[in-house]
């Protein structure tokens, strides 16, 4: 019987916690002002990652990867410099979603 009891009260109290229980990460998704930047330009991405609700996540942490290397480069806080002229894309990352890659034209 206390066992249940205690049981409860954790459930009761867990339901009324201040700190809401986020929703499973379902997208990430990238934009860029321009897709076509010049050899040496850069770009930033916005990086959005949301919730099976459709909610914005805003404290997602994103790993961006670019490919190829040779004709992009990304960083850390997803300022995208075209490298050499040719095609290439961007993903982000978040958790255990990857985003659709993101297309660029290095002129």
């Amino acid at each position: 019987m206390r066992r249940a009891a205690l049981l409860a009260a954790t459930i009761l109290l867990a339901a009324c916690s201040s700190d809401p229980v986020s929703a499973p990460l379902l997208s990430v998704t990238i934009t860029a002002p321009k897709q076509t930047i010049a050899v040496g330009e850069q770009v930033q991405l916005t990086t959005v990652a949301r919730d099976v609700n459709g909610l914005t996540i805003p404290d997602a942490k994103f790993t961006y990867t670019a490919s190829p290397t040779s004709t992009l480069s990304v960083n850390a806080s997803g300022l995208v410099t075209g490298v050499a002229a040719g095609t290439g894309t961007v993903t982000a990352t978040s958790g255990s979603v990857t985003s659709q890659p993101f297309s660029f034209t290095v002129n």
